[in-house]
């Protein structure tokens, strides 16, 4: 294992800066060009979001600046400018905490202590800001500023407290404050490892042009990286639930794995921003998925993670352990490693969402990965010792290498990215189901690895025209132009449809159709999605930390019957802000007679929590704007007076929703009845079968039991018993902790099986109730404010063929104002201006 982190006694090299001024300024003319094409790029496609393209621009312009600027002005002005950004992110006050707090922790490396004293110092007041993120200790500290707070100081802290030499800061106060506040940290709680000494050592240490085109370089390619996470994470991640087949599971596995282009994309972002302020810092990636083992893949993928270990781990174990023998004391260093970077990772988890999950899957990912990677090294200990002739062109053997590394380290990725380990093992189950699809996916995947892997990509041998063509400022402006002519919609428009799909992917912001039901999962029953690095939740985690469940506020009482959930009568409570009320009868709505008085007409509406008012004040959901514009804007003869009545519950499915009607509402004697169907109900709809199979030995339903039973499921199954079959998974199982009946894997496979034939079926005998009973009967589609709703509603058939009049309104929220019609940015339920535009589309 090698590192490529500077000495603590590397000597510094004298800066090499041409002459500042406006002169400097049209010298680096094509630098400049290249920033506005990135900032366009950036504004285009929404690269990871607003606060980002507010970083970007500051970034852009102080570049600029920078340019202009002597020498010995250029670190203060990164320093100031990344302390005014703070301002920009986080606001005055915000920006008082995090600068205040990363002051203190500053001030405490410089005590006139010995080493050991200020290491003590800092733990303790490390673990009372622990305290406080996790909420042990009262704090005032702004939510969203703990993330950064942390990312900033959580293991730079370590590297800074190493470097000081009798509490004396090496290099004076300004290349410490620039090290800790880091303009691109504002944007990007994740953030590579930046060893204090290479960044110290790096400051204009080449020619500054050079340095500029290499950042240039990395912020194009970072871009690069980050649309293809969304085309990937859009377009071919498949939910596991979907795992039946071979193919299917190479889908997952490779979609899985690609998914850490977002990791790679947003560190060549950050290096590339700090190249413009003269920061050279090396690579944070180096084309790892090409690697040909896995010692060369931890040298590879995130390489700033690879060097901290080995300073801070790896050196000081093996020289504590050296007299065990080279062999022994590189698998004990190894080991501690990634132990370390296992206990690590859940350390920076705590700093950026507030929990520390230990998972068995994080263990088992971590355990096995070190030893591949011991394995390697031992092999490289032990060979002889050769000198290998430098290898051109293209290889075979290593190709194949390359293919095998990346075919196991996609397996092992999948653990890591699963729920559990016992879904992880059903879903393994599929490889036997092998499909034509599965093995053009596994040979073309595996081949175009020995193509890529075999050769080598130094760019070596080109030269005249080929020599022009690769270098920095073409391959920056040609990236940047592309992505900005691909990007017009008219070329979206024209391209074929599935050309079109990849592009409009490109441009999605938003969580994916399985990550954003999960999302609302958490809201409904209290679950920890445990997003892998390769969600978005980490752009929302600040303000979610402190958001509360409708439960939590002892509104909604879970029940043991067909509709799982009902909200308490009489209640008045204060949720996240606003006042929410229930009427007697349980309605988040007035107050209402059952029986319904002369002349009235009343409707009945049933859905969901948008349809409820999740976070909007009492009178803000857009029921209650129908109801009054009806008594007050229309005449109906016959008709003294209109009632809306509101019989939504949070996390209702469209089951329940006619459970709830034939259970209640009917009760009230409505004339009209309007049903809500809405995208994520596939996604609910399996959520509910598997808490009723949970809860009940029967189910209340005959339908329900039905489809349960002809797809193998029954209640006793999820209540333990019956170990998990075959011995090598039953042995894993149990040294797991798991006892239930069957695979989570399995149960899940078979809920999907049933609820999208419950839906229909439900849809059904809305249908058959209504009609029976003389009601006047619709549904209206409508989703939350997602920024990729469907074009068309579901099970638009089967509502034509049942004769139920549909109104679509997923296009409501028009796509320029969605952000502002959310309650919060972490929470995609309409506000009250978007149950505004709701109801006055349903008016209408």
């Amino acid at each position: 294992m090698s590192t490529t982190t500077a000495s603590p006694r590397s000597p510094v090299a004298a800066p090499t800066v041409q002459a500042a001024g406006i002169g400097s300024l049209a010298r680096h003319l094509p630098i400049v060009l290249q920033l506005a094409l990135a900032a366009l790029v950036v504004r285009l496609y929404a690269v990871e979001g607003d606060t980002f393209f507010h970083v970007f621009l500051l970034a852009a312009a102080g570049a600029v600046v920078n340019l202009t600027l002597p020498l010995a002005w250029r670190l203060p002005f990164f320093v100031l400018l990344s302390l005014a950004g703070s301002v920009v992110v986080f606001g005055p006050g915000g920006a008082a905490w995090l600068v205040g707090a990363g002051l203190v922790l500053i001030g405490i490396c410089h005590l006139p202590f010995t080493l050991k004293a200020r290491g003590l110092t800092l733990l303790v007041v490390g673990a009372l800001l622990a305290f406080a993120r996790g909420g042990l200790l009262p704090s005032s500290v702004p939510v969203l500023v703990w993330p950064i707070l942390g990312s900033m100081f959580m293991f730079r802290l370590v590297l800074y407290l190493l470097s000081t030499k009798n509490g004396r800061p090496e290099g004076g106060i300004w290349p410490a404050l620039a090290y800790f506040f880091m303009l691109p940290n504002l944007a990007f709680p994740l953030f590579p490892v930046v060893d204090y000494q290479t960044f110290r050592r790096t400051f204009y240490d080449k020619d500054q042009s050079t340095i500029y085109e290499q950042g240039m370089v990395w912020v194009s390619r970072g871009i690069v990286h980050l649309l293809l996470y969304r085309l990937i994470y859009q377009r071919v991640l498949n939910d596991p639930d979907d795992v039946v087949r071979l193919g299917d599971l190479v889908r997952y596995m490779l979609g899985t794995l690609l998914l850490y282009l977002r990791v790679s994309g947003q560190f060549h972002l950050i290096v590339g921003i700090l190249h413009l302020f003269g920061f050279r810092l090396p690579e944070t990636h180096k084309l790892y998925y090409l690697a040909s083992s896995f010692t060369e893949l931890w040298r590879r993928i995130n390489i700033y993670w690879t060097d901290f270990m080995m300073k801070v781990v790896f050196y000081p174990t093996y020289f504590k352990v050296k007299q065990m023998g080279p062999a022994k004391s590189l698998v004990v260093s190894t080991t501690a490693v990634f132990v370390t970077t296992w206990v690590l990772h859940s350390y920076q988890w705590f700093w950026l969402r507030g929990g520390f999950p230990l998972t068995p899957q994080d263990f088992l990912f971590w355990a096995v990965l070190g030893g591949m990677v011991v394995y390697g090294a031992l092999r490289e200990l032990n060979a002889p010792k050769k000198i290998r002739p430098k290898v051109t062109g293209w290889n075979r053997t290593q190709g194949l290498h390359a293919a095998r590394t990346f075919a196991i380290f996609c397996f092992l990725w999948s653990l890591w990215s699963a729920e559990s380990v016992t879904q992880w093992l059903w879903m393994l189950g599929a490889a036997v189901r092998v499909d034509v699809t599965g093995i053009l996916l596994l040979v073309a995947t595996l081949g175009i690895i020995v193509v890529l892997g075999g050769r080598t990509w130094d760019g070596a041998g080109a030269s005249g025209m080929g020599r022009f063509a690769i270098s920095p400022a073409v391959r920056t402006t040609v990236t940047l132009a592309v992505l900005l002519v691909i990007g017009q919609p008219s070329v979206e428009h024209g391209a074929p449809a599935l050309v079109a799909r990849g592009l409009d992917a490109m441009k999605q912001t938003g969580l994916n159709e399985r990550d954003a039901a999960l999302q609302h999962r958490g809201y409904y029953e209290q679950l920890d999605v445990r997003a892998q690095l390769n969600t978005q939740v980490l752009d929302v985690v600040g303000g979610h930390a402190n958001w509360q469940d409708l439960s939590q506020v002892g509104v909604l009482k879970e029940t043991n019957d067909v509709l799982t959930r009902e909200l308490l009568p009489s209640r008045r409570v204060v949720w996240n802000g606003h006042q929410f009320s229930t009427n007697s009868w349980g309605m988040r709505d007035r107050e209402y007679t059952r029986e319904k008085a002369p002349g009235t007409l009343r409707i009945a509406l049933l859905g969901p929590s948008h349809v409820m008012g999740n976070n909007v004040g009492d009178g803000e959901p857009f029921e209650s704007l129908v109801e009054a514009r009806l008594n007050t804007e229309l005449h109906v003869a016959g008709y003294d007076q209109f009632e809306v009545l509101n019989f939504g519950v949070d996390g209702f499915s469209v089951s329940q929703q006619v459970a709830l009607l034939e259970q209640r509402a009917l009760q009230f004697s409505p004339d009209v009845v309007i049903l809500t169907h809405y995208r994520r109900n596939r996604v609910v709809t399996e959520r509910y079968l598997a808490k009723m199979l949970e809860r009940a030995a029967t189910i209340d339903d005959p339908v329900i039991e039905r489809l349960c039973a002809e797809a193998g499921l029954v209640p006793s199954d999820f209540k333990g018993g019956l170990p998990i079959p075959y011995d090598g998974l039953r042995r894993i199982a149990r040294a797991m902790g798991v006892r239930a009946r069957m695979p989570e894997g399995e149960a899940s496979s078979r809920i999907r099986s049933v609820s999208e034939r419950l839906t229909q079926a439900s849809l059904t005998r809305f249908a058959g109730m209504t009609a029976a009973r003389g009601i006047r009967a619709m549904v209206i589609v409508l989703d939350a404010v997602t920024d990729d709703p469907p074009s068309a509603a579901p099970n638009a058939d089967l509502l034509q063929s049942l004769h139920l009049p549909l109104v679509n309104l997923l296009d409501v929220f028009p796509p320029a104002e969605r952000a502002s019609l959310r309650v919060a940015p972490w929470d995609d339920h309409p506000n009250a201006a978007g149950h505004r535009l709701v109801a006055d589309r349903l008016y209408d």
